[in-house]
């Protein structure tokens, strides 16, 4: 060890060091994520999961089945998502929707803003259900909670799952509502 200098093996150790721990970190930080995923993902109607680190933290994409039941899942998945860190507003709905149901939707968010704005839900509800009777549109749920109006429509195979947030800070911005057109044809 004549030749070697301390500073030298110094650097090389904490060199190796650091590289053992970055690598140790993001295995460790993927695997978690996938258990994360995989908690998700058997919440039932939930086709597919991705949890996405992102600067200003985790976001979720949920990929709805058919028939899901929303609002029961939706409670489960804002539990999950709480335990994770992930806040609602980075919670994103995807499903088929279509170009009647998209239409349908665009008819309707008129009257769902009106609802959350003034309070007045059962004129909402009914002006809902008449947009949507005179468009054939049968298979459908909206309700009104605490903190979310939820939608949820079918039509032969598009279906369509939509999450209205009552809270006036986020309607302010763009995360008023968590659904998705991805998938929309």
């Amino acid at each position: 060890m004549g030749n070697l200098k301390m500073p030298v093996i110094i650097i090389v150790f904490v060199l190796t060091l650091a590289a053992l721990l970055l690598g140790q970190h993001f295995i460790f930080r993927q695997r978690t994520l996938n258990n994360l995923e995989a908690q998700f993902a058997i919440l039932p109607g939930i086709e597919d999961v991705t949890i996405s680190p992102e600067s200003e933290g985790l976001s979720l994409v949920v990929h709805m089945g058919q028939e899901t039941g929303l609002k029961s899942t939706y409670d489960r998945l804002l539990g999950l998502a709480k335990k994770a860190g992930i806040p609602p507003h980075r919670i994103i709905l995807q499903d088929n929707r279509g170009p009647i149901l998209s239409q349908a939707l665009y008819d309707i968010h008129y009257a769902i803003a009106r609802g959350i704005t003034v309070g007045e839900f059962p004129s909402m509800a009914m002006d809902v259900e008449a947009i949507l009777d005179a468009q054939g549109i049968e298979n459908r749920e909206i309700w009104v909670e605490k903190e979310f109006v939820y939608l949820e429509m079918h039509y032969g195979t598009e279906h369509l799952y939509q999450v209205f947030s009552r809270d006036p800070v986020m309607t302010q911005s763009p995360e008023l509502t968590r659904g998705s057109i991805w998938g929309e044809g």
